[in-house]
């Protein structure tokens, strides 16, 4: 169903900030006298596919939350950057034994949360705390449950004993939040970031209003609107028609001939973290026996696939490391297409005349994926049933349930490739092999060795065929004329707002 939007300026709270803004911004001319309107007193209104499922914290699964309000609304003791580069938040600095199994954080003390309460180091124990708990279903659960011990020796300092050493955890905390102790829904109050949270109406927008009282840098503007779209098409036609002033990610070449050659738009090629994958349930039958997994990838046209979708942008992969990472090899040739081996290997396994079902959630991307897929498979003698559902859907089933044969998604998360390493994850991958690496570049000591031993994981998964890596998305924007200071890749899930500004 094709979605109408109109620009949403949400709430008076938004539109009185920007007529009454004349707090400190980062810059920037005033431009004029008293009645003048500058580009940081002008709200901007960003069109996304992306829209969260909840505002439930630690779930997994939907990374619409986090493209909204992490780092822009809601902080964790570290933050990555538009870079993808650790820097810290909460915690002013931190310290780490020599054995490696504790760390000691400095936190800021001129922190309050959004209602005016004090941040202090018991929300970060119990935040921390929650992340890793029994109920917890966070994306990132595994890789933290190495935290041992969480304790607030004062006010401003937090410990966190581990149970070995862990030399991705402060990469792993950057993509947390922390929030008032006793918090398991992202409120209005609840937040540290530049911005405070106001509305979410579900199917619509969700608004941001920028937060007067942060204890860093203030935003450029003085607030934010998301709008959700599930068609594509309404969402450029509606910046077209100046109802929105950025586009954050573009899902085919076909939407850009509307604003190229046009002086008022900019588009922008980056860089994503976006990995398109036909994911296996490793963990039931066929797809147990390796020789069907590899079979299944062989059949498969990556080139054409990527060409359908995007004539010529982004690139083949062959496992879940993306380039940006710095354990990454071009594994694009592993398991390249070749039918006549998958008809082998499948007859190997015992596995001709195979009838699987591919759930994948709605969308004009995912359809064409599907059907080249399911047209593949047929030249192998695969049957592939298409089943179209539903975010809400695919998330309950699916990534909680794990009650499906094989699934098509798109993870946008950074350094994801440990979650190969959790065989209770979604895809069910259970490699012990590949576990002892990732455990072993875990307690390396240095940079170098870590790396080293994540590129032997990473060929290893790949020769194993633990999902069927498609392509990485180029990361395409289109804005408006006039609109400045938004991030032209995307090394994290995050799409920080507060350097954005706009003519008006």
């Amino acid at each position: 169903m094709t979605k109408t939007p109109s620009r949403v300026l949400a709430l008076t709270a938004v539109s009185a900030l920007a007529l009454a803004a004349c707090s400190g911004g980062d810059g920037g001319d005033s431009g004029g006298g008293s009645g003048s309107t500058t580009a940081a007193e002008t709200e901007v209104i960003i069109g996304s596919t992306n829209e969260p499922t909840g505002l439930q914290r630690n779930v997994g699964g939907s990374s619409g939350v986090r493209q909204t309000m992490t780092r822009n609304v809601y902080e964790g003791l570290a933050a990555i950057d538009v870079d993808g580069e650790i820097i810290p938040a909460l915690a002013e600095s931190w310290e780490v034994s020599e054995d490696g199994l504790t760390y000691t954080f400095d936190l800021r003390e001129d922190v309050t949360f959004h209602d005016g309460t004090p941040f202090t180091s018991a929300d970060a124990v119990w935040s921390l705390s929650e992340i890793i708990s029994e109920e917890s279903v966070a994306a990132r659960k595994s890789d933290l449950s190495v935290m041992e011990e969480i304790t607030a020796p004062d006010d401003h300092t937090l410990e966190v004993v581990l149970s070995r050493p862990s030399r991705s955890l402060i990469f792993h905390l950057a993509g947390e939040t922390i929030v008032k102790e006793g918090d398991t829904e992202h409120t209005a109050d609840n937040g540290t970031g530049p911005y405070r949270f106001v509305e979410w109406t579900q199917g619509d927008h969700l608004t941001i209003e920028r937060y007067d009282d942060y204890w860093g840098e203030p935003a450029s503007n003085p607030g934010a609107t998301f709008q959700f779209f599930t068609d594509t098409t309404a969402m450029n036609n509606a910046l077209a028609t100046g109802g929105l002033d950025l586009v954050i990610a573009e899902d085919s070449p076909d939407q850009l001939a509307q604003f190229e050659g046009n002086p008022g738009f900019t588009i922008s090629e980056g860089t994503s973290t976006t990995k398109w994958l036909w994911a296996f349930n490793d963990d039931e039958a066929p797809f147990d026996d390796v020789r069907v997994r590899q079979g299944l990838y062989r059949a498969v046209d990556r080139d054409a696939v990527l060409d359908a979708v995007w004539a010529g942008r982004g690139q083949v992969i062959g496992s879940m490391v993306p380039p940006t990472d710095p354990w990454f090899t071009d594994l694009s040739d592993v398991h390249a297409h070749d039918p006549e081996s998958a008809r082998e290997l499948l007859a190997e396994a015992g596995a001709e005349d195979l009838t699987i079902t591919l759930d994948y959630v709605a969308g004009d991307t995912e359809a064409t994926i599907a059907q080249l897929l399911q047209s593949d498979l047929a030249d192998v003698g695969v049957t592939l049933e298409l089943n179209p559902i539903d975010d809400a859907t695919w998330y309950q089933r699916i990534y909680t349930d794990h009650d499906f044969e094989t699934t098509l998604m798109g993870h946008v998360n950074p350094r994801d490739v440990f979650w190969y390493a959790n065989p209770e994850f979604y895809w069910g991958y259970d490699s012990a092999e590949f576990q002892e690496l990732v455990a072993a570049s875990e307690a390396a000591g240095s940079d170098e060795e870590q790396t080293a031993l994540l590129r032997e994981a990473n060929e290893l998964m790949a020769q194993d065929a633990a999902s069927a890596w498609l392509y990485l998305e180029p990361q395409i924007r289109v804005a408006a004329a006039g609109v400045t200071g938004y991030p032209v890749d995307q090394a994290t899930e995050s799409f920080y707002v507060a350097d954005i500004t706009r003519e008006p």
